[in-house]
């Protein structure tokens, strides 16, 4: 058999010296120095603005003239201005307020009554009055015949006026009775 040869060691080309990578910190240093070079070539050639602090030319003095003494303007507006704003009523408000009007005076020989409720039997309307004398509404029962048969109207009032009337309508249907608004001759 053939003997091996042996291999020849391989270099890359160009010849290095054999040094390692250049350290860190050397490359730091290297961009400090030509970063001050630089600066001290600016500074020299007149470049860089002025660090001196030069005084500013002397002003001539104000004129002083005589303050007119007028109270101080408050720091805010809206006191002057919005009483001095208009304000547009919408009509319904307006309507609202002429309903609020004192109703006008009824005749002499008038009073409105409520009608609560009408029943065939006696008891159940003295019932219904006493519940409502409790709400403190003033009732009564009237009897009627009608077709030969009795009935017996709970009635409350009579009232004044028509607001006395629309109060104690309100009160009744808040305690869930319908009542039927009547106007009579008064007795």
């Amino acid at each position: 058999m053939a003997k091996a040869r042996p291999q020849a060691k391989r270099t890359n080309g160009g010849g290095g010296t054999g040094r390692g990578p250049i350290p860190w910190w050397i490359s730091l240093l290297a961009g400090m120095l030509i970063g001050l070079g630089l600066a001290a070539v600016v500074m020299m050639k007149g470049w860089a603005p002025s660090l001196r602090n030069e005084p500013a030319a002397p002003t001539p003095p104000a004129k002083q003239e005589p303050v007119p003494a007028e109270p101080e303007k408050p720091k805010y507006g809206f006191y002057e201005v919005l009483p001095e704003m208009e304000v547009v009523v919408p009509d319904a408000e307006v309507k609202q307020q002429a309903k609020q009007e004192p109703p006008p005076a009824l005749d002499p020989g008038t009073q409105y009554v409520l009608q609560a409720a009408s029943f065939r039997n006696a008891g159940d309307a003295e019932s219904l009055k006493a519940k409502l004398a409790l709400l403190g509404l003033r009732a009564n029962v009237r009897t009627v015949a009608i077709n030969g048969q009795d009935y017996f109207r709970v009635r409350v009032g009579p009232f004044a006026d028509l607001r006395e009337l629309d109060a104690a309508r309100s009160q009744l249907e808040a305690n869930g009775l319908q009542a039927i608004a009547l106007k009579e001759a008064a007795q």
